[in-house]
């Protein structure tokens, strides 16, 4: 018996096995299709040959929806025009209007994000306020999708919608990480928050950051008390008491520095009383109860520019822990503007909660897309997209998803006239 046959023959009585059937097989597109069950999921594709998307609805087939106009190099331009405008926002006042970065994301909405909801509108009948889930790959990872708006006004006086106006949007590596994720949230634990925060960071690790313990107070004091908040600041706010924190409460929020190292990202930190505590340090841990964390710091979620489908940031750490649902940021934060996008947070977090009722993170997403919306008047645009929220069980990225065959429908071309009454 040949090599070839053996290996046949082995591959055959493993799948004969009880729960093996298949052993060696790439999941099937009705097995990755349960990632959408909440809402679709919109896989953004990158290459040399196009660039596109791919829509896996709640059910039927996936719809292809191509971007005519967008190209590789197109996206790097993008990006480098997203990184140069975000950094001279920083320099403007906060009432000056961020017309470049309003151009940029009206060519975001108009190439990109348009074609995907007059499908999702036209096509599978998303209503409005509903969940989507962005996948973006390659160069689409550097590009902040969920911001696209198109900043113009209709002939009545009545502003267009953007992208956060029509859908709640977060954010999935991959369709078997959601799913996975998803099965780890039915699991009911005891709640516990903890709100660890470091004003005055240990030498070398960044300047003293002002705003740190009032944005620590107003988040104790919204946190209900059924999640038996506690905080971690100060003398005691180092890496080993962040660490025990970590390790035992389901819910975080943390405000302080937060860096990312491009080469090496393993080394990103968040600074801490004596030392940063590391993306290491974070992965090492494991933490199977977590469910949510708000990052408000810096950089929490940027990936390795070198391989951006890999997703190796701060956030990734914490969700590699066990952390099903992160809010994390792109980008420098302003913890002087900033703190309101956080107080408007939590204050929907515990919307219409009675005594002795608890805090669900999965109205993370619903919760964020409301908080933007009530702080433009008091957030640059650059500070409100800054944040994103990423949900997913990171151990399960760390495996190429290959899909098997399966008919897709193909929108190659979008009229941009059919838009439901939502959009109009």
């Amino acid at each position: 018996m040949g090599l070839q046959e053996q290996w046949r023959t082995a591959v055959t009585e493993i799948r004969n096995l009880k729960d093996f059937s298949q052993f060696l097989l790439p999941p099937s597109y009705e097995d990755l299709q349960a990632a959408a069950r909440h809402g679709p999921v919109i896989i953004l594709v990158a290459s040399q040959y196009s660039c596109s998307a791919i829509i896996v609805p709640t059910s039927g087939e996936p719809h292809h929806v191509s971007f005519p106009h967008i190209n590789l190099t197109h996206l790097d331009k993008l990006k480098g025009d997203f990184a140069r405008e975000i950094r001279h926002a920083s320099f403007m006042r906060p009432e000056e209007t961020r017309k470049e970065l309003q151009v940029l994301l009206r060519t975001v909405w108009d190439e990109i994000m348009l074609p995907i909801v007059i499908v999702l509108q036209r096509d599978l009948r998303v209503t409005s306020g509903s969940r989507i889930w962005l996948c973006p790959t390659a160069t689409f990872t550097s590009i902040p999708l969920h911001a696209a708006h198109p900043f113009r006004t209709k002939a009545d006086g009545r502003h267009e919608l953007c992208l956060e106006d029509v859908y709640i949007c977060s954010y999935t590596p991959t369709l078997s990480a959601l799913i996975r994720s998803r099965q780890m949230m039915k699991k009911h634990v005891t709640p516990s928050f903890v709100a660890i925060g470091q004003s005055s960071p240990g030498a070398g690790q960044g300047e003293a950051l002002l705003a740190v313990d009032s944005e620590l107070e107003f988040v104790r004091k919204l946190v209900p008390a059924t999640a038996n908040p506690t905080t971690l600041s100060g003398d005691d706010a180092t890496r080993a008491g962040a660490l025990d924190a970590l390790q035992r409460n389901t819910w975080m929020h943390l405000a302080c520095h937060g860096k990312q190292d491009c080469e090496q990202p393993y080394h990103s930190r968040f600074a801490m009383r004596d030392e940063p505590l590391t993306l290491l340090d974070i992965m090492e841990k494991d933490i199977p109860h977590a469910e949510f964390a708000f990052l408000s710091a810096c950089h929490t979620a940027v990936g390795d520019e070198e391989t951006p489908d890999e997703v190796i940031h701060l956030a990734a750490g914490l969700q590699f822990s066990g952390f099903k649902s992160v809010i994390g940021t792109l980008w420098v934060v302003d913890d002087s503007v900033a703190k309101h996008v956080v107080e408007a947070f939590y204050k929907k977090m515990v919307e219409g909660l009675d005594d002795g009722d608890m805090m669900d993170c999965t109205k993370a997403a619903w919760a964020f897309n409301r908080a933007t919306c009530a702080v433009k008047t008091k957030v640059p645009l650059e500070q409100r997209m800054v944040f994103i929220h990423i949900v997913v069980d990171f151990r399960s990225c760390c495996i190429p998803v290959t899909v098997a065959p399966v008919n897709c429908r193909i929108t190659s071309h979008v009229d941009r006239t059919v838009v439901s009454h939502s959009l109009a």
